[in-house]
């Protein structure tokens, strides 16, 4: 599941017309497009053979965002810099993608795309005009990119988001496209030429956070718990200098050579009528707020819980009542403590070696917390969030599944929860009477248990630790216990039943077929062997789906499934839904088989609801040759010798290669995340492709009827 991904699920046809309300920082949800999606994109995305692979890449990874007001923005500053040359205007297109990497690139058909990332590290409008005519430069003089799409396949990279970091130009071509971006574009503008050196700080420094404040342990403690010392770096390291590193832009030149010879040129000219802004300053922080909040919205996805919580941490301090803040924050916590719980922390946070500054203190801290202090911390952020918030759902799940995981997987219970708080002396309390003062007296005996223990104040023992301080004003509320034992009794009823209930037939009609991965092995690196071993897996893919899609029909599943060319027919509403899809279905990857709430969890239920359909298919398999001879081509041979009539046979199968394959059938309900099948498989046979097309429909026969 780890290679590329070409997801085709989309909601049916929508027939009511759709308004667009323009997105703000108060009132924030992740940024989709709006308006007529561009022809320009459409085409690209119904034609099979196109050559633009990272736009077609991108459009199929859900990425590109096109009619918002970051959008709007981009297109002023473009339109400040090609006022003088009207052609070149209406042969470019700008578009925003869905990407917190500080990047921006164009293409040899006129597309040029800017990501969030960039946009949300800016400081003022003139240094994001001149990135704007760097990649204007490359288009006019058909820089095309030297980056290689095909071995990236088959080294376990996502293409898209290899893409996304690294622009591959040639360092005489990157010098040029800042010289003549300055001579053409830029100077003949109104724009300040003292930003030069800032545009390029941007870039020099893309990786850090939106700003640099300490970490404040009142984000993670109260006045009745602290976490030990050691939990928090004396110093954190400093931020390097970096002006030897490469360029975000491109992997060739470096930043300090390009920022030397832009002022170099722009030395002695006039700034006079200049400006660092030409539109509202007010517009470029709006459009620069939404765009940090759409990163942290990306960062949430691929599951960087550190830079979630740092960057929502610096971003509340102009925000101190942004809900989306609020939320992303709870969501972090909750997420960090799912993968803590069940053994993917590598993937959740940054090693904090690799981290600078202030964060680092973030990465070392979340990478110090052990299982029940994740989960508590997580419990203590998403109940306080669903009392603030009662109507949103989405916090009530969060505390039901942290507090499972609490009871379940930690073994914690209502007694292991002190009442008094850390430092407390106890010595200053009148010993406990041996009964409550005011005993039940209604109910059975195992009511009048649970009253009394209860009534009974929790003292710390000498065994208490942090995490058994860390509820000390939640666990005495009522709402909170009622809802602690619930979520007990109904996970020991979930366990009985599992352990009572046999199969059953799968209880649906319809289900979205994804695209299979099929990874082939090359014959070698060379990039000719890599080129036919992508081929080889496009077609087994095109193959094994139009199985999927017979066995299916077959089924009665009633499939969903859209091949590359309807991806051009879809409207905006039907695009944007299959954003959220891929989305999830990236979300989905980076969890790596853990069950947990996903952030947008209020849009996959509507897609669910207007589709009829929860349940999506997937299937990942590889192959690779095997051992040329073995067990039952010698067999063959030896039978052969006894009856003749088999040698034509037994000849064909020593000449034939033999493939192992592993075969994952997975079925997931997209709402929840929870994996209703995955069954893995690996086999060795010449005839792969029967196999495996007979191994993946034997698999959805048990599972729909109720035999797996």
């Amino acid at each position: 599941m780890e290679k590329r991904f070409v997801a085709l699920i989309v909601s049916l046809v929508f027939s009511m017309g759709i308004s667009w309300a323009q997105p703000s920082v108060d009132n924030f949800s992740p940024l989709q497009s709006e308006g007529t999606m561009p022809s320009v994109l459409s085409d690209i995305m119904g034609k099979a053979d196109n050559k633009e692979s990272f736009v077609l890449s991108a459009l199929k990874d859900g990425r590109v965002l096109y009619g918002t007001s970051l959008n709007g923005y981009v297109q002023q500053v473009a339109d400040n810099l090609l006022a003088a040359y009207p052609q070149l205007k209406s042969e470019l297109h700008f578009y925003i993608l869905k990407s917190p990497v500080v990047n921006a690139y164009s293409t040899e058909q006129g597309c040029i795309f800017v990501n969030v990332g960039l946009l949300a590290q800016l400081s003022n409008e003139a240094e994001l005009a001149f990135i704007l005519a760097h990649e204007i430069a490359h288009y006019t003089e058909h820089h095309s990119d030297l980056l290689g799409e095909y071995k990236n396949k088959y080294q376990g990279a996502d293409f898209i988001q290899y893409y996304l970091n690294y622009h591959s130009r040639s360092r005489e071509q990157e010098v040029a496209a800042d010289k003549i971006a300055i001579e053409r574009y830029f100077g003949h503008s109104s724009y300040s030429y003292s930003v030069m050196d800032g545009a390029f700080d941007v870039l020099q420094y893309s990786e850090l956070p939106f700003d640099e404040l300490p970490f404040d342990h009142n984000l993670v403690e109260t006045n009745f718990y602290q976490f030990p010392a050691n939990y928090f770096l004396p110093n954190v390291a400093p931020i390097a200098d970096r002006s030897e590193i490469i360029d975000t832009l491109s992997t060739h030149p470096n930043l300090e050579k390009r920022r030397a010879a832009v002022k170099l040129q722009v030395a002695g000219l006039s700034d006079n009528g200049r400006s660092v802004f030409l539109q509202p300053e007010s517009s470029f922080r709006e459009m620069r707020d939404l765009a940090r909040l759409e990163c942290i919205h990306q960062w949430l996805a691929s599951h960087q819980y550190d830079k979630v919580i740092y960057n929502c941490h610096v971003l509340k301090q102009s925000m101190p009542d942004n809900k989306f803040i609020e939320k992303s924050m709870v969501t972090a916590f909750y997420g960090l403590s799912k993968h803590k719980n069940y053994g993917q922390v590598s993937q959740a946070i940054t090693p904090y070696k690799e981290v600078e500054g202030e964060m680092q203190q973030v990465s070392y801290f979340l990478s110090k917390l052990s299982r029940p202090e994740s989960s508590l911390l997580a419990l203590r952020y998403a109940w306080n969030a669903q009392r603030k918030y009662p109507e949103d759902a989405f916090y009530m799940d969060l505390t039901k599944d942290v507090l499972k995981d609490v009871c379940v997987k930690n073994k914690m219970k209502y007694t292991d929860f002190s009442d008094y708080p850390m430092g407390f002396d106890m010595g200053s309390l009148e010993p406990q009477p041996n009964t409550p003062s005011n005993p039940k007296s209604e109910g059975n005996k195992y009511d009048k248990i649970k009253h009394n223990n209860m009534q009974e104040m929790v003292r710390p023992t000498e065994k208490f630790k942090t995490g058994n301080y860390m509820l000390v004003d939640i666990h005495r509320d009522s709402l909170f216990v009622s809802l602690m034992n619930s979520v007990v009794q109904l996970a020991e009823n979930e366990q009985i039943l599992n352990a009572i209930t046999t199969s059953k037939a799968a209880d649906m009609s319809k289900i979205l077929i994804v695209r299979p991965l099929c990874g082939v092995e090359a014959s070698g690196n060379d990039l000719k062997s890599l080129q036919k071993a992508i081929k080889k897996s496009d077609k087994q893919e095109e193959r094994l789906t139009a199985n999927l899609v017979r066995g299916a029909k077959k089924l009665k599943l009633n499939p969903i499934y859209f091949d590359a060319k309807q991806l051009g027919q879809f409207d905006t509403r039907q695009y944007n839904d299959y954003a959220i899809l891929q989305q999830w279905y990236r979300e989905y990857k980076q969890a790596s088989g853990i069950e947990m709430q996903y952030q947008q969890s209020d849009e996959l239920a509507r897609i669910a609801k207007e589709l009829d359909c929860n349940k999506m298919c997937l299937v990942v398999t590889n192959s690779s040759k095997y051992n040329f001879f073995s067990y039952y081509k010698l067999q063959s041979l030896i039978f052969s010798v006894a009856c003749p009539y088999i040698v034509p046979f037994a000849v064909a199968q020593l000449a034939l290669p033999r493939y192992s394959t592993n075969v994952d059938v997975v079925v997931t309900d997209f709402t929840t995340g929870k994996q209703v099948l995955h069954s893995s498989n690996t086999y060795y046979s010449m005839m792969r492709e029967s196999y495996l097309n007979a191994e993946v429909y034997n698999e959805l026969y048990k599972f729909v009827k109720g035999k797996k």
